[in-house]
């Protein structure tokens, strides 16, 4: 049994994988499996993975037809076999001692999660200035600290949000899954993933090396565009209020508000993303009416009502209020 499974969802990355997995099989830890995840690629990519599994037996490929990111990644949670895993982007870099200090950090303070800091970079894998993650320190939490790190940060959330830059006991995923076909897969499992963790260590090294490139996901503009967003932070909400934080489950949900608010932002041409605004609207009104029952608190229940009868209403009690 391996130490660590890496896994690598592959997808129309045809110029940047080999120099991917030439980065995760140079690391300096060398008791790994790396799972090649070939989400339908209709490219190169396939080739590319066999030859690599001919070229060095830690090297597994595993074809599957396209289904996104997420699902893909969930292939290779299934077929792992190693005690930790840790999943790269194929078209990103891991420094070589990334996984390395990760493991003696994991086995130092016997954590549940090994959280490595990132440098963004461009295709040339020129360090850009920023964002500045140089701030981080090697720490260790639990997870109601890295909840009290995410809210005060800004750009730097990342560092506690993504998949990639970090180390996971394998028990973790025993249940969980990314959802398919979201965007920000990573922020509607952060709630799960940490409400299993005791220990989570925290490292300054920036092992994870962020490739910016134009055509990937996370290029594609603001996460407030997409309904996505509303939907992890209501999830969010629910979370937080399960757990006795009426206050910050508030804040979640008057955020998610104000991004469905601005409705322009959203593409509601196609009939399914109108039944998902529609969902989301009504699933704010649901969220107040449950804080309501939980603090009692007569505001809570007029604002619920008051989403009822839809946001513009809303909108137009907040404008009263200032």
């Amino acid at each position: 049994m391996p130490a660590i499974s890496v896994i690598i969802p592959v997808y129309k990355v045809e110029p940047y994988l080999d120099a991917c997995v030439a980065s995760v099989t140079a690391q300096t830890f060398t008791d790994l499996e790396i799972l090649l995840v070939d989400d339908g690629s209709p490219d190169r990519c396939p080739e590319l993975c066999e030859a690599w599994a001919k070229k060095d037996p830690r090297v597994r490929v595993l074809h599957r037809e396209n289904g996104g990111l997420s699902a893909a990644r969930n292939t290779g949670i299934e077929a792992a076999t190693g005690r930790f895993l840790a999943f790269v982007d194929a078209d990103d870099l891991l420094e070589p001692e990334a996984l390395g200090r990760a493991w003696e950090a994991q086995r130092q303070y016997d954590a549940d999660l090994v959280i490595f800091n990132l440098t963004y970079v461009d295709e040339d894998n020129v360090p850009l200035p920023g964002p500045d993650f140089t701030g981080f320190r090697d720490e260790v939490l639990d997870p109601e600290g890295v909840w009290q790190r995410y809210f005060a940060l800004a750009e730097q959330k990342i560092y506690y949000v993504v998949a990639w830059n970090k180390l996971y006991k394998r028990e973790l995923f025993a249940t969980l899954r990314y959802a398919p076909g979201k965007r920000y897969e990573d922020q509607f499992l952060l709630p799960g993933l940490l409400g299993q963790c005791h220990t989570i260590a925290c490292l300054a090294y920036p092992g994870y090396r962020y490739v910016q490139r134009g055509g990937s996901i996370m290029a594609q503009g603001s996460s407030r565009n997409y309904l996505d967003r509303s939907e992890f932070l209501l999830e969010w909400c629910a979370d937080f209020a399960a757990r006795g934080d009426v206050l910050r489950a508030e804040g979640l949900l008057n955020d998610a508000i104000r991004n469905l608010s601005e409705k322009e932002r959203f593409d509601l041409s196609a009939p399914q993303q109108r039944t998902r605004y529609r969902k989301a609207c009504r699933g704010c009104a649901h969220a107040y009416r449950a804080l309501a029952h939980r603090t009692g608190q007569y505001s809570m229940y007029l604002r619920a009502f008051l989403l009822r009868l839809g946001l513009p209403v809303y909108q137009i009690f907040l404008q009263s209020r200032q």
